[in-house]
C-alpha cells in the first residue's frame, strides 16, 4: 500500500521527473530543503507564541494542536537534516508541509467550528509556497498542483460551514486563489530562467563543438596545400586569405623529381564556385583527383591535365552545379620554358626582372560546363629566364572593389608589378595581398589566393 501511494504521489506531482531537480545535486536539494523547513519552523513557532499570548488558558486543545503543528515542522526539519534522504523524498516532504497547513485548517474547523481556514493558515500557505518556489526545485506544474489541492480543500470548507452575514464567500475564494499566485509565478520564472540558461549552455556547447569541427576541417583542408618551395631553380610561394574559415581556392603542386634542383614543376591553381565549407570540400575532392592524374602521368601536358580535370568535374559534380576555373603550368628549368593552359581563370601575368609584364589570358571555358564536350585548352609556351616571376591569382583579387566601386582587376596587379623594380625580401603574393586589402572597401567578399612561380 505504501509503495502504491508513493507511486501515485510521484505520478501526480512528478517528484522524479523534474528538470530543475535533475540538474541539482542531492546535497544542494537537502541543504535547500533544510533551509526551507528551518525558516517555516521559526515562523511557525513565532505564530504559536503570538497566538498563545492572545488566547485564554482554557484553550488547551488549541495549545495542543498548535504544538502538534509546530512539531510536524520540527520533525520534518530533523528528518531531512540528519537522514541522508534522496532528492525525491526531500521534495515529497516539502509538499507534505504545505498540505499539512490545509489539514490543520480542517482540524480547526472540526474542533473549533472555524468558518474556514483562518488568517494564520492563509499566511502559512502563502509563505510556504513562496519559500518552496524560491529554495526548492519545484516546477510550475508541481507548484500549481499543490496550489489546486489547497484551493479545493479551502473552498470545500466554505461549502460545509456556516458564516456570519458579513462574511464574503467570493472574497474568501479570491484570497485562497490569490495566495498561490506568487509561488506559481516564482516557479514559472525559475523554470524559464533555467530553460534559458539550459538553451544557452546547449547552444554554447554546440557552438564549441562546431567550432572545433570547423577548425579540424580547416586543418585538413589546408594540409592539402603544398608547402612553398624556396630551393632549386624553379620555386613558388603563395598567400591565402579565405573569406571565412576556409574556401574553394586551392593550389596543387607536383615536383617531377623531388630533391633535384632542376626538376620540372607542375602547378595547378583553381577556384571552385561558392564559399565556405561546401566549396572547401569540393576543392579537396579536386586535390585528390589531381594527385591521381599526376600519379599516373607526372609529365602530363597542362592542356591534357585540365581536360581530364574537366571530365572529372562534369561526371562527379554536375548535379551540384559546380563550376571551376583553373590554370595549369609546367615549368622546366632545363629547357628554360614554362607551358601554361588557362580555363576560365583570371589572366596570369609574367614579370621579367626589368618590370615588363605579359598576360596569359584564358584559352578555354570554365571546367564543368558540359558532359561529353572536351574543352581542349590551348597551351602557350614561353621562355622562363632567371629572375622571371609568373603571378597567378583568383577572382578575389581582380573583383575586390574600392569605396567608389572600382574593381582592382588584372590592371591593378600589373600596375603594382610594373611599379616596383627593386629586389626585396618580400615576395609578390604578400605585396599584392597587402595592396588589395589597402584599396578594398570593407571586408573581403571572396576568397583570395595569390601564387608566384619564379626562377632563381
Amino acid at each position: 500500500m505504501h509503495k502504491q501511494l508513493v507511486q501515485f504521489v510521484d505520478f501526480v506531482v512528478g517528484a522524479k521527473s523534474n528538470r530543475l531537480l535533475d540538474n541539482m545535486t542531492q546535497s544542494e536539494v537537502r541543504r535547500n530543503t533544510v533551509l526551507f523547513l528551518g525558516i517555516l519552523s521559526v515562523i511557525g513557532v513565532f505564530v504559536i507564541v503570538l497566538q498563545l499570548l492572545g488566547q485564554n488558558t482554557s484553550g488547551l486543545n488549541n495549545v495542543i494542536l498548535n504544538f502538534a503543528w509546530g512539531g510536524f515542522y520540527l520533525a520534518a526539519f530533523t528528518l531531512v537534516y540528519f537522514v541522508n534522504l534522496s532528492k525525491s523524498w526531500c521534495i515529497r516532504i516539502s509538499f507534505s508541509i504545505i498540505l499539512v497547513e490545509g489539514f490543520i485548517a480542517i482540524i480547526r474547523w472540526l474542533v473549533y467550528k472555524d468558518p474556514s481556514p483562518g488568517e494564520g493558515t492563509v499566511v502559512g500557505v502563502m509563505i510556504g509556497l513562496i519559500l518552496g518556489a524560491i529554495f526548492l526545485p519545484w516546477s510550475p506544474k508541481q507548484t500549481a498542483i499543490i496550489s489546486v489541492v489547497w484551493i479545493v480543500g479551502a473552498v470545500s470548507s466554505l461549502a460545509v460551514s456556516q458564516h456570519s452575514e458579513d462574511f464574503s464567500i467570493s472574497a474568501a475564494i479570491f484570497v485562497y486563489i490569490a495566495i498561490t499566485i506568487p509561488g506559481i509565478m516564482i516557479s514559472v520564472f525559475r523554470q524559464t530562467r533555467f530553460q534559458d540558461q539550459f538553451d544557452l549552455h546547449f547552444l554554447q556547447t554546440r557552438y564549441d563543438e562546431v567550432r572545433e569541427e570547423l577548425q579540424a576541417a580547416k586543418s585538413i583542408h589546408e594540409r592539402g596545400f603544398p608547402k612553398p618551395k624556396s630551393s632549386g631553380d624553379i620555386r613558388f610561394t603563395y598567400a591565402y586569405r579565405p573569406m571565412s574559415q576556409m574556401g574553394g581556392d586551392s593550389i596543387f603542386a607536383s615536383i617531377e623529381h623531388p630533391g633535384e634542383a632542376q626538376s620540372p614543376i607542375t602547378l595547378v591553381l583553381f577556384d571552385v564556385t561558392g564559399h565556405g565549407l561546401s566549396a572547401a570540400l569540393t576543392a579537396n575532392r579536386l586535390q585528390g583527383e589531381l594527385m591521381r592524374i599526376m600519379g599516373e602521368d607526372p609529365t602530363i601536358d597542362p592542356g591534357e591535365l585540365l581536360t581530364k580535370l574537366d571530365r572529372y568535374v562534369c561526371l562527379t559534380l554536375a548535379d551540384s552545379a559546380v563550376l571551376v576555373t583553373a590554370i595549369a603550368i609546367n615549368a622546366d628549368p632545363k629547357l628554360g620554358v614554362f607551358r601554361i593552359a588557362n580555363a576560365g581563370h583570371p589572366a596570369a601575368i609574367l614579370r621579367n626582372p626589368r618590370g615588363t609584364t605579359q598576360r596569359f589570358e584564358s584559352t578555354a571555358p570554365v571546367l564543368g560546363v558540359g558532359v561529353g564536350d572536351e574543352i581542349n585548352p590551348t597551351v602557350e609556351e614561353h621562355t622562363f629566364e632567371p629572375g622571371d616571376s609568373l603571378i597567378m591569382y583568383t577572382d578575389g583579387v581582380s573583383e575586390a572593389a574600392s569605396e567608389t566601386g572600382e574593381l582592382y582587376t588584372s590592371k591593378g596587379v600589373e600596375r603594382l608589378l610594373e611599379g616596383d623594380w627593386t629586389e626585396q625580401a618580400e615576395r609578390w603574393p604578400e605585396k599584392i595581398l597587402r595592396d588589395v586589402e589597402n584599396q578594398r572597401a570593407g571586408s573581403a567578399s571572396d576568397d583570395i589566393l595569390i601564387v608566384e612561380l619564379y626562377r632563381a
